[in-house]
């Protein structure tokens, strides 16, 4: 998958967008295809923080991007998905789907 280059300040306006639960969800869902694009710190964190979404399908989405963006720094954090059996099978299976 190829990676773009944004502002700094778009890429915290997307990180934002998809973790502000107030937004409707399509909002967020086009900040987290937005987010899978790029690289760096901010995207990788939010898109891990998203994994953790009230919203299974979300969650899900944010471990599938992750795996996407093949980053060697998301895998601690797919590896705790996988783990944790409070998260639904769907995320988690995603997470395990990501790490290979």
């Amino acid at each position: 998958m190829g990676s773009f280059e944004a502002s700094e300040e778009t890429v915290k306006f997307l990180c934002e967008r998809l973790l502000d639960k107030t937004q409707p969800i399509s909002e967020r869902f086009r900040a987290l295809f937005s987010l899978r694009n790029l690289r760096g710190q901010f995207p990788r964190d939010a898109l891990i923080l998203a994994t953790r979404d009230p919203s299974n399908l979300l969650a899900h989405e944010a471990a599938f991007a992750l795996g996407q963006m093949q980053d060697a720094e998301a895998i601690p954090a797919l590896e705790s998905v996988l783990n944790d059996l409070c998260l639904h099978p769907i995320v988690r299976h995603e997470a395990a789907e990501a790490l290979g």
